[in-house]
């Protein structure tokens, strides 16, 4: 198989698509649409995301220390790319504009979104500048999930959550089927 180089990419995939919500005011929150994310420790349980300083949000980021990750199903793609496409100095209520309910979180000021079948309450722990924008190390104080997302062993499952993915070629994608236990399938080659 013959391959082709292409110089520094961000061709990996998939990546999920979230809905960062941070408090922007008595009653008021911003929500920005990230795909740049991945899940960094277990011990505490972190996360990374990558977050451009031009964002209506980016201010209010850097202001409250925290923030809320909801992670949208593959039914939210229109309103999440809204968030994406549209600045909270055009609409400083998309919750409202994309028929979603903001809640308080437990732990910090931040609103997480209802709709959205799972959401974590953040703590930025370091902020590293790259360029334009800025990659958060976040720890997660607190996870919320909808009943029905939960497997039988009682933590979200793949297609209870149903995910909405951004892959890097612009387009939004759900999961595909299932194709087997992690740490199992591959005691075939043993």
């Amino acid at each position: 198989m013959t391959k082709r180089q292409l110089g520094p990419t961000t061709q990996l995939y998939p990546m999920p698509a979230l809905l960062v919500t941070v408090r922007t005011g008595e009653g008021s929150a911003g929500i920005l649409t990230v795909a740049w994310a991945a899940i960094m420790g277990g011990q505490p349980p972190m996360m990374a995301l990558e977050i451009g300083g031009s964002h209506y949000s980016t201010p209010y980021i850097e202001q409250e220390g925290s923030f809320t990750v909801n992670v949208p199903s593959t039914k939210q793609a229109v309103g999440a790319d809204y968030c994406g496409s549209v600045s909270g100095t055009q609409d400083p209520a998309k919750a409202e504009t994309c028929g979603w309910t903001l809640a308080p979180s437990t732990q910090i000021a931040s609103p997480l979104i209802v709709e959205c079948p799972l959401n974590f309450e953040c703590r930025i722990v370091q902020k590293i500048e790259a360029g334009r924008a800025a990659f958060y190390l976040v720890e997660i104080l607190e996870t919320h999930v909808d009943e029905g997302a939960l497997g039988d062993d009682g933590k979200p499952s793949a297609q209870g959550v149903d995910p909405l993915i951004f892959t890097p070629d612009g387009y939004y994608y759900g999961l595909g089927e299932r194709l087997g236990k992690a740490w199992s399938i591959g005691k075939a080659l043993q």
